[in-house]
């Protein structure tokens, strides 16, 4: 009885690494699948509800179709191209 007991430790012990393995392997595809949803949602609220504009403030402006500094010697947002 001892070897038989010996035996299916090791196939328990082998079957649970498996299942941790396996449940890894799911969270690691939901958090990844969370983390670009999260972004795509970011990145329409963005879009649709701030006019495009990802950061607006009086000396830096960075939306989607440009990307604005403030300019020192002409004291205005000068547009990067």
């Amino acid at each position: 009885t001892a070897s038989l007991t010996t035996v299916s430790r090791k196939h328990a012990s082998t079957r649970t690494g498996l299942l941790q393995q396996r449940c890894i392997g799911h969270l690691l595809f939901k958090l990844i699948l969370l983390g670009a949803a999260g972004t795509v949602a970011l990145m329409l609220y963005a879009l649709l509800w701030e006019a495009g504009n990802l950061v607006n403030l009086p000396d830096k402006c960075i939306d989607f179709y440009n990307f604005c500094l403030w300019n020192e010697t002409t004291e205005k947002l000068q547009r990067l191209e």
